[in-house]
């Protein structure tokens, strides 16, 4: 299995499930959570070499915890695989997955109630979506959304277009998996200083708390010491990565979008001045060309096609949010008209 096993401990303690390791003489990670933290621990033929506490995490023999065993051959540290390997987005090749996460009911998910829930509990972790064809992820820190990427073929949405996929995808119950995971916070705030491009101070040295990137993967530092490797190439340039948390708290926010639910759906249709603007046999041709330069003629072609704003953002190369001005241009201006169905 590519993300080994997972699973909860149930009514037994972590230490009968190591004495099952050490019987095995197994070799690999075994990240074990409870509520208050995680505990990362390497084996090695089945003794502890090292073990990397994070958060208040509690005792080996209490019961109630979850995990996540991913063997592998003796390393120097812990090692989890990408939460996706093979993704064009950094957050993605870099996420871990330390526990089951959390499922969540699709089809019935108020997404800004979630969120503000989230933030009153000044949650960190990762909302996500996943099916057999789009992936959506949304970060938060200290309860607070910093970073959001929806992957679907080969394009790649970050920010509020990936929090919209996110929220659609909550609503319309299309079959996929929605999960709530915790991260702590010596794993989230790195995935976010990732995901923001926030490189870090070259004088941290040997007390370097973040994320690096080298030729092999993602390594996570506490102090100057390394807790955990991700396993994927990396597609951003190798260097370090980090957010203090004065830095956390300051990073750029994102907001859900404000558009209704099914905007992005929305079709529009010219009207005849619309036509008048994109034929070049008419004075107004020329005037639109001069006020809306090559991109509004360009706007204004692939909406007279009929095709939703999603697609026509698509089309364009847009993300929605840089399309929803030129629709109100244009609208303005008389140039478009909302379809009715």
């Amino acid at each position: 299995m590519s993300h080994g096993l997972l699973g909860s401990m149930g009514d037994i303690g972590a230490e009968r499930f190591l004495d099952a390791l050490r019987t095995l003489r197994c070799s690999g990670t075994l990240a074990l959570c409870d509520d208050g933290g995680a505990l990362l621990l390497q084996v090695a033929k089945g003794q502890v070499e090292a073990s990397f506490k994070l958060g208040t995490y509690g005792r080996l023999e209490a019961t109630g915890q979850t995990f996540h065993l991913y063997p592998h051959e003796p390393a120097d540290e812990p090692r989890l695989p990408a939460r996706s390997s093979t993704s064009r987005a950094p957050l993605l090749r870099a996420l871990p997955r330390l526990a089951p996460a959390q499922r969540l009911p699709i089809g019935a998910i108020d997404l800004p109630r979630l969120l503000e829930d989230l933030h009153e509990r000044a949650f960190d972790g990762v909302l996500s979506y996943v099916d057999a064809k789009e992936t959506a992820v949304a970060l938060l820190v200290e309860g607070t959304l910093r970073a959001a990427v929806h992957e679907r073929g080969d394009q790649v949405h970050t920010r509020g277009e990936a929090l919209r996929a996110l929220q659609r995808a909550g609503r319309e119950g299309r079959g996929g998996v929605f999960e709530l995971e915790a991260i702590d916070p010596l794993v989230a705030r790195p995935l976010a200083a990732l995901a923001l491009g926030r490189a870090a101070p070259a004088e941290a040295g040997a007390t370097f708390s973040g994320l690096e990137v080298d030729a092999f993967g993602y390594r996570f530092f506490r102090n100057g010491q390394a807790f955990l490797r991700v396993l994927a190439e990396p597609v951003e340039p190798i260097g370090r990565y980090a957010l203090d948390p004065v830095q956390a708290a300051r990073a750029p926010e994102l907001a859900l979008p404000s558009e209704p639910p099914g905007w992005e759906d929305r079709r529009y249709a010219l009207t005849l001045r619309g036509q008048d603007a994109l034929n070049p046999m008419t004075d107004l041709n020329m005037a639109f060309r001069t006020e809306h330069g090559r991109d509004g003629q360009r706007v204004l072609e692939v909406l007279g096609r009929g095709r939703t704003l999603a697609d026509a953002a698509l089309d364009l190369e847009f993300e929605l949010s840089e399309l929803k001005p030129w629709l109100e241009r244009l609208e303005a201006a008389g140039m478009i008209r909302e379809q009715r169905s």
